[in-house]
């Protein structure tokens, strides 16, 4: 498939969406992007997990719910950019991510208890800011890790922040700019923002 963006930046002007832009823009094929926003999808209440146990059991997808997992099933690579958003993701990415940690379409189990990915993406980015700082320990960021490690088997996982953004006297520019230094190039363009949301 190319390139899955799951992009979990909902504010005009986000300053996570201009980070994820620079891989977006770098990457050689195709590219997907999903729009968390835009999704009607729901955490996995009473009704909804009685459909996914009863697929799963069965190994029989067929309810629209599992789209999300075959889609990032098939992705040969995967960028997800989300605001650090009360010490972790967004709610609605959350939920679209039980949706893909779906057994039988992106992970499975043996009989030893090990998880065998079933995802053909081995390399996840992972790309988000904050107004304030983010703490060593970035819950959003490890659950994501988690997921790419365990369930996905996907151990090029790589993490790109930009904190700090909403401190008075922030250089948000030359913060966006620090994140990426890695990469090389200078994707930051226009008027400082320091209000902007992530």
């Amino acid at each position: 498939m190319g390139l899955l963006f799951i992009n979990a930046c909902y504010r005009e002007g986000s300053r996570t969406r201009r980070l994820a832009e620079h891989f977006v823009n770098q990457y050689q094929g195709d590219v997907k992007e999903i729009c968390i926003g835009d999704l009607e999808v729901c955490a996995l209440d009473r009704k909804h997990l009685e459909i996914y146990n009863k697929a799963v059991r069965e190994h029989t997808f067929t309810d629209p719910m599992f789209g999300y997992a075959k889609e990032f099933g098939e992705a040969d690579e995967i960028l997800i950019a989300a605001p650090f958003w009360n010490y972790s993701i967004p709610a609605a990415l959350h939920a679209y991510l039980e949706l893909v940690c779906t057994q039988g379409i992106t992970f499975d189990i043996q009989a030893d208890g090990q998880y065998v990915s079933m995802c053909r993406g081995k390399k996840l980015t992972y790309v988000t800011t904050a107004g304030g700082y983010i703490p060593e320990e970035d819950h959003g960021f490890g659950y994501i890790k988690s997921l790419a490690e365990i369930f996905w088997n996907i151990q090029d996982v790589r993490y790109y922040k930009a904190e700090g953004l909403d401190i008075v006297g922030a250089d948000v520019e030359g913060a966006l700019r620090q994140a990426l230094k890695t990469s090389g190039t200078d994707i930051i363009s226009g008027a400082a923002e320091t209000t902007a949301g992530v």
